[in-house]
């Protein structure tokens, strides 16, 4: 394993230039001293760095490392996620972006309280986000931590607290703006690295039909399994459904999006934000899984799985380990680490942002209302350093996770964030929603998809994983010790319980079912508690009643009567 003096320096300067344009938003136009510019950039940011921003805040590390470990371990299924992306970002560009736009926020969860005039809902929301968001930071640190130390043998902790600091360093001195243009660097360098990487790859295993033939031989290349089960790990139903209510709590009603486009000066430049991502997360999308399928040919050629035969620790190190191992080629390592690292930083700095604002705007800015303008930038400051100690507490426990981070950070997420999609969607659909009703579904709905959650890490259903040989690492001096010690055996068990089938049901359901049991229960709550009683029962089962015979009825001028009926009624 070498890693070159070329390879150091080209991620060394990707975390100078990272820092240097963080100092150079600090000190430059308005300086970082009222809340507004620190926060929203004046409102006067470029369409293009801030569609760049979003899209990079997304593509995190996380991403980088775990799309490919994907695809090596269990197929290709995941990538159909790439049309629900795209359906949830033509439904933001559409119906939210100009909520949110038009309402001036600064927190996405102000919308809450205007709507249902609570204070409790916007807390609600505001907590709900903080807590997921300061996991998925935690496990934004150490993903490509694991990654440096399979690359150089560098402590995991000692990356794990370089990557905290520098990202906090100058996420804290240059705002929005700062975070948008050190994003802008990064997704330039994620894109050309990945791009590098992947047509390297290719050229090795002997061109893209070769690739193609291998994975379809080891049986990865899996996009049309239409397998209605919920419990069934990944099917095409799951990766497009689940994948587009998962965007649309990112690029809808996500904090840091909504933050984003928010910071446009112009409607039409924020719905344009949004939809530029879609051509930009199908490239890396496709680029990310090449990654994947490429080290599986390359390995299945060389009959030795480095995941079974220990020569890593877990399946989200193989790919540093391909890089510094078989694309030895000076600097390409090191392109590498800095994409990896550049995934990581955009996604963190963007997260601490984001809380910051939130907890500024959300619960703590009444108590500070007689300070002077500098001072509230300050204060907001200091949050920024407060939730990086924060999310550096959380990365040294995050070993926890198992080898699979992609779907821990969608377990999560998915369940934190599904119920608070909820709220917005419940608000915005039924004019008659209320606050008890958004609190009680909201609640509830975060409390199953959190215990769904919970339990599927603690039992790890579909831990199954497409074969791999190791037929020949004898022949490459890998110790017959280290292969039998991954030898285990899987005992099946017939007599599931209810609570465990529960458990098996797809992680990438959980934000659906957030969403739908957040909507389902508060319209039952609100048409309970409502003032206006039987108008809203009958609003209710008017809704049912139209969109049965919409539906299914065989006449049309019963669709067009029905129609007119509910519309003279609301």
């Amino acid at each position: 394993m070498v890693f070159h003096a070329i390879d150091y320096a080209i991620f060394a300067l990707m975390l100078i230039f990272s820092l240097i344009i963080g100092l150079y938003h600090a000190f430059s136009g308005g300086k970082q001293k009222t809340p507004k510019e620190y926060l929203v950039g004046n409102r006067s940011m470029s369409t293009l760095p801030v569609a760049l921003s979003m899209l990079v805040s997304f593509l995190s590390g996380i991403v980088v490392l775990g799309t490919p470990a994907e695809m090596y371990t269990k197929g290709t299924q995941l990538f159909m996620r790439t049309i629900g992306y795209t359906l949830a970002c033509i439904i933001s560009s559409l119906f939210i972006v100009p909520l949110f736009f038009n309402l001036k926020v600064t927190s996405s969860f102000e919308y809450l309280e205007t709507r249902f005039h609570s204070k409790v809902t916007r807390l609600l929301g505001s907590i709900s986000f903080l807590i997921g968001n300061v996991f998925y930071m935690g496990l934004l640190l150490y993903t490509p931590a694991t990654a440096m130390q399979a690359s150089t043998g560098l402590n995991i902790y000692v990356s794990i607290l370089a990557i905290g600091i520098i990202g906090t360093v100058y996420t804290t001195l240059g705002g929005l703006r700062g975070v948008v243009w050190v994003d802008t660097l990064q997704a330039i360098i994620m894109l050309g690295g990945m791009l590098f990487i992947v047509v390297q790859g290719i050229l090795l295993v002997g061109g893209f039909k070769q690739m193609w033939t291998i994975n379809e031989s080891g049986g990865r290349i899996i996009f049309f399994n239409f397998n209605p089960d919920p419990t069934q790990r990944l099917s095409f139903w799951s990766t497009i459904i689940g994948g587009c209510f998962s965007t649309l709590t990112i690029f809808g009603v996500g904090q840091v999006s909504v933050q984003r486009y928010c910071s446009l000066p112009t409607l039409s430049k924020a719905r344009l934000s949004v939809l530029l991502n879609i051509p930009m997360i199908i490239c890396m999308n496709v680029l990310t899984s090449l990654v994947g399928l490429v080290v599986f040919a390359y390995y299945a050629n060389l009959g030795c799985d480095p995941v079974r035969s220990k020569q890593v620790e877990n399946v989200n190190q193989l790919v540093p380990y391909f890089m510094v191992n078989v694309l030895n080629y000076p600097g390409l390592p090191g392109a590498f680490l800095a994409v990896l690292f550049s995934g990581a930083l955009s996604s963190i700095s963007s997260s601490l942002n984001s809380c910051a604002a939130v907890t500024w705007q959300d619960l703590v800015s009444y108590f500070f209302k007689n300070k002077t303008e500098h001072t509230k930038a300050f204060i907001i400051k200091v949050l920024v350093v407060l939730f990086g100690l924060l999310a550096l507490g959380v990365a040294f426990l995050a070993r926890l996770v198992g080898q699979h981070v992609l779907q821990a950070s969608l377990s999560f997420s998915g369940a934190t964030m599904g119920p608070s999609l909820g709220m917005f969607l419940l608000g915005g659909i039924f004019p008659f929603a209320n606050a008890r009703g958004a609190v009680s579904g909201c609640v509830v709905a975060s409390i199953i998809s959190l215990w769904l959650s919970i339990g599927a890490f603690v039992t790890k259903p579909h831990m199954q994983t497409l074969p791999t040989s190791i037929d020949r690492c004898l022949e490459y001096n890998i110790s017959s010790a280290s292969i039998m010690m991954t030898t285990t055996s899987v005992i099946m068990n017939n007599h599931v319980t209810a609570v465990e089938l529960m458990y098996e049901v797809s992680f990438l359901w959980y934000s659906a079912i957030g969403c739908l049991l957040t909507i389902i229960i508060g319209v039952v709550v609100s048409l309970i508690f409502s003032t206006l009683g039987s108008y809203c029962c009958i609003h209710f089962f008017l809704i049912i009643f139209v969109c049965s015979v919409a539906i299914f009825s065989k006449f049309y001028f019963l669709r067009i009567f029905c129609v007119f009926l509910y519309a003279r009624v609301i």
